[in-house]
C-alpha cells in the first residue's frame, strides 16, 4: 500500500476538520471546533446547550447525518478535496456532550465514492501527519514555492503538455499529491516517498529526498 486506505483518510479528514454539518429533525446546523474522536473510533459531539439541536435531544436519541467538506489549505481553482457523509444517530451522552453512533460512511473524492464500513473507521488510525498537514502545505508554498515546480519532474512527461500551474495538494505519511493544472481540467498525480514517515519528524527528510530525485531529472522545470 502506497497511500492511506479510504478508513484512514476518513479518520484523518475528522481529525483535521474545523467544522461539520449535522442534519436532524428536519433541521442543519453548522458547528465549529465543536467534534472529536476517541482511539476507538467514537466520535462526540458537543452541541451548544441552548440551541435547537440541544432541544430536540432532550427528547431522546435523534436520526442524524454528519456532513463534512474537505478544502485544500492550499489556494487553487477546485479547492475542494473530498466531501464525507456519516449516517447514524446523535443521543445524549450528558451535560452538552453528543456521541453519535455510525451506521455508515461514504468517502467521495475526485468523483468516485467509497464506501467505509463502521467496524473499519473504529480500526483505523488518522495518518500521522493529519494534524499537521494544512501547515506543511502552506509553509511548502510560502517559503519554498519553487520546490514545487521542481517536484513535477518526477511526473510522467506525457503528463505535463498543457499544464499551465502546479500545487502541493495532499501530504500524509506515504508521499505528496501534486495538483496539475490546466485550462479546462486538472489532475493528481501522486509522488511516494521512498519510506513512509513513521513520525513526523521525518516529512522534512522524505522531501529533499523527493527532491533530490526531482533534480537527477534532466528535464526543464515548467
Amino acid at each position: 500500500m502506497n497511500q492511506p486506505s479510504p478508513a484512514e483518510r476518513l479518520r484523518s479528514l475528522l481529525c483535521s476538520a474545523s467544522s461539520l454539518d449535522i442534519v436532524a429533525a428536519s433541521r442543519r446546523v453548522s458547528l465549529l471546533d465543536g467534534h472529536a474522536v476517541d482511539d476507538a473510533g467514537r466520535l462526540t459531539i458537543e452541541v451548544p446547550g441552548d440551541s435547537a439541536l440541544a432541544l430536540d435531544l432532550s427528547d431522546g436519541p435523534l436520526p442524524a447525518l454528519i456532513e463534512i467538506t474537505d478544502v485544500s489549505p492550499v489556494a487553487m481553482r477546485n479547492r475542494i478535496r473530498a466531501r464525507v457523509t456519516l449516517a447514524g444517530g446523535l443521543r445524549p451522552a450528558g451535560g452538552t456532550t453528543t456521541i453519535f453512533d455510525m451506521a455508515a460512511a461514504d468517502l467521495t473524492e475526485r468523483g468516485v465514492t467509497t464506501y467505509v464500513a463502521p467496524a473499519e473507521f473504529a480500526a483505523a488510525a488518522p495518518d500521522l501527519l493529519a494534524s499537521r498537514e494544512a501547515a506543511l502545505l502552506c509553509h511548502l508554498v510560502d517559503a519554498h514555492a519553487d520546490l514545487v515546480s521542481w517536484l513535477s519532474r518526477l511526473v510522467p512527461v506525457e503528463r505535463l503538455h498543457g499544464v499551465t500551474r502546479v500545487y502541493p495538494l495532499h501530504l500524509d505519511r506515504f508521499g505528496i499529491v501534486l495538483r496539475l493544472e490546466f485550462p479546462s481540467h486538472d489532475r493528481d498525480v501522486r509522488l511516494p516517498f521512498g519510506q513512509p514517515c513513521v513520525a513526523v519528524e521525518d516529512a522534512p527528510s522524505r522531501m529533499l529526498e523527493l527532491l533530490a530525485r526531482a533534480r537527477a531529472c534532466r528535464r526543464r522545470v515548467p
